[in-house]
């Protein structure tokens, strides 16, 4: 039997929708292969069961049972038994391959490995509404309906204990980062350009093209909006202090944007506050350091939990119900 393992943050809301989608779906077309699916979180408080909601919807819309799920961290162990590691989001993704490089190779977002081209992350219904939990199990429902076709394309080599997936195709899941500078900025926008050309992300700057001077709010908006959007999944701006970036940036619909000068800050603020877009100061960061805390800032995840609840309430703030 082939054993694939979906990968969340916390392992009780959307892992489990996709374990449970997926084995109930193989159990009901056994000619499509003999496959069997487990779930794990990426930061999990070891033995909760699945959220409410999950368990809800998934009882009501689907007559799946879920309340014999218990959360559990995913480690390097498990990622050695699995032939297939499908993940939620690209940063998911990054931060197993980061840290398991070995297991590269069989690590997919869910939605890149259905397309096999640049894919975009399921949604955290995390602290949200029965409304989006709904939303986010049809969005995984719909992904699974073509995970199974392409399965079966894969090739499995026994590699030890373990088996080692191998695949020819771009797999893409590459972050889509928004770029912007006012003239103070331009400088260290252009390195930091050239280390995110140098790890591969994909990117757009927006400008500002040169010294001239110019007015910081007009491309902090661009790139914020650009964020709010979801037509890039970061943003990174640059000016003199970071200060106006910041302040420009947070006007903007759902943008988080986080004004750091040292990389405990990048991190902790991924971390605990997703932010979103990270601004930084030409003139008071140098470039060595500017391009460690991109480094961190891109490459860590929003832990959830408790920390979810407190964005809720900045949620609530910015829509004037506090």
């Amino acid at each position: 039997m082939h054993r694939l393992v979906f990968v969340c943050t916390g392992n009780t809301c959307r892992s489990p929708m996709a374990e449970l989608l997926f084995n109930k779906f193989i159990d009901q077309h056994k000619d499509l292969g003999d496959w069997q699916a487990i779930s794990a979180g990426l930061s999990v408080t070891p033995g909760q069961t699945a959220s409410r909601n999950t368990h809800k919807i998934l009882a009501e819309e689907e007559n799946i049972d879920s309340s014999n799920h218990i959360s559990q961290q995913i480690t390097e162990g498990l990622l050695k038994e699995v032939d297939l590691v499908l993940t939620m989001t690209r940063q998911h993704k990054g931060i197993l391959e980061d840290k398991y490089p070995e297991y590269a190779n069989k690590i997919y977002t869910l939605k890149g490995f259905v397309s096999l081209e640049k894919g975009y992350d399921i949604i955290d219904p995390y602290g949200h509404s029965e409304e989006v939990y709904r939303k986010t199990k049809e969005e995984i429902k719909e992904q699974l309906s073509s995970i199974v076709g392409k399965l079966n394309q894969f090739i499995y080599e026994d590699a030890g204990k373990s088996k080692t997936l191998t695949n020819n195709n771009y797999r893409g899941d590459t972050m889509k980062i928004a770029i912007g500078s006012d003239h103070a900025g331009f400088e260290l926008k252009k390195e930091i350009i050239k280390y995110l050309e140098k790890q591969g992300y994909e990117y757009k700057d927006m400008g500002t093209d040169n010294c001239d001077s110019v007015d910081y709010p007009d491309f902090g908006y661009q790139v914020a909006n650009a964020v709010s959007n979801e037509e890039y999944d970061k943003g990174i701006l640059v000016c003199g202090t970071g200060i106006g970036m910041s302040i420009a940036a947070n006007k903007v619909s759902g943008v988080r944007a986080a004004l750091c000068h040292d990389v405990f800050s990048a991190k902790a603020t991924r971390n605990h506050n997703n932010s979103n877009v990270l601004t930084m100061g030409s003139r008071v960061v140098g470039i060595g350091l500017a391009l460690e805390i991109v480094r961190v800032w891109l490459g860590e995840d929003f832990e959830g939990g408790r920390h979810q609840k407190r964005i809720n309430k900045i949620s609530e703030i910015e829509r004037g119900e506090y």
